[in-house]
């Protein structure tokens, strides 16, 4: 059996990569934290479904926006 070759990642796209993952992960963090804050405060204010679509709204607009700017803040360092 032959070992195979390990391919080495040049460090500055492994810094890269895990950033924009990280940044990925938090866009559809904010996006089920707003969606279950809705979901809690129609729970508690009986109101069905108001808060639940303007939390899920509030939580994708702040996950893009932290996404974007990550990205242009990338673009500027290059």
């Amino acid at each position: 059996m032959k070992k195979e070759k390990k391919v080495k990642i040049p460090k500055a796209l492994a810094n890269r990569i895990t950033r924009i993952s990280a940044y990925s992960i938090v866009l559809v963090a904010m996006t089920y934290l707003g969606l279950y804050a809705g979901l809690w405060l129609d729970k508690v204010t009986g109101m069905a479904p108001n808060f639940t679509f303007l939390f899920l709204i509030i939580g994708i607009v702040l996950g893009f926006k932290g996404f974007v700017q990550e990205v242009i803040i990338e673009r500027r360092a290059r």
